[in-house]
């Protein structure tokens, strides 16, 4: 699929810019938001989950300096990779081999932890390559498989997040963009032997119950400057985009699993 094709879809796909929806009006999201009932994001709490053990996740072409375009859509910071060859994540579990399409992030956490919600987290968007297209793949529960990964607050900064937080003054603006250089492992944990894992939907409109979640369980650290960079981000209707969190959703009868995996693939 071209490069042009993927930005195309996610503009449609993710609500790109648009005034319809926003985050201090959720109660009146569209689509499945309202009614559907496996929704994310959900508290994660290790006393009711249960144990599995999995073969590794295996990622492929993920720890390689690509060039990106990193987008201010007027809800999120959105970066999309520049390359010639598919970015995929399988094992671990996930029903197939998945491709990444984009990444971005969220301040706060969507998922909180007993209740704790934590300063940042990051999507890693991919669909299940059974599928010619993410815009397929959303019509099918388990098309779309999303990494979740939570920062903590820390004294220090991270200096892997420096591509990112250094961009961010370039597109403060709706529908500004700039290009930078990102290797996407960076910034994912160091552990990916545990994580969790539930069936949920998309945090944003249209709230499709499509996806395949992993969160993994490491925590990675993230200075309270640098997360503040994130909140000078402007919305689409020039405010300032000081969270863009999802409520916490219900579980209804959702089990959610603690997955344990002996190593990981490259």
């Amino acid at each position: 699929m071209s490069h042009n094709l993927i930005v195309s879809l996610i503009a449609i796909i993710f609500a790109s810019v648009s005034h319809g929806w926003n985050y201090k009006e959720q109660d009146k999201w569209p689509g499945y938001c309202q009614n559907a009932i496996a929704q994310s994001p959900i508290d994660l709490d290790e006393r009711s989950m249960i144990r599995i053990d999995m073969k590794p996740l295996m990622f492929k072409n993920w720890d390689i300096e690509y060039n990106a375009t990193m987008t201010n859509n007027g809800h999120t910071v959105l970066v999309e990779l520049i390359n010639k060859f598919p970015v995929s994540v399988s094992g671990g579990g996930l029903p197939g081999s998945y491709n990444l399409v984009q990444f971005h992030f969220h301040w706060g956490s969507e998922h909180t932890i007993e209740g704790n919600r934590k300063a940042l987290e990051s999507h890693f968007v991919t669909y299940n390559n059974r599928y010619k297209s993410l815009e397929e793949a959303l019509k099918y529960r388990g098309g779309i498989a999303v990494l979740a990964v939570l920062y903590e607050e820390s004294a220090r900064q991270n200096d892997k997040f420096n591509p990112i937080v250094r961009s961010l003054q370039k597109i403060k603006k709706t529908k500004q963009k700039t290009e930078i250089k990102i290797n996407p492992t960076k910034l994912l944990p160091r552990e990916f032997t545990r994580f969790y894992r539930y069936d949920g939907s998309l945090t944003t409109p249209d709230c499709n119950d499509v996806v395949v979640w992993t969160i993994f369980s490491e925590l990675v650290p993230i200075s309270k400057d640098q997360v503040k960079q994130f909140s000078s981000i402007r919305d689409a209707e020039g405010k300032m985009l000081s969270q863009n969190f999802r409520f916490i959703q219900p579980l209804n009868g959702r089990t959610v699993f603690e997955i344990y995996t002996d190593d990981v693939c490259c």
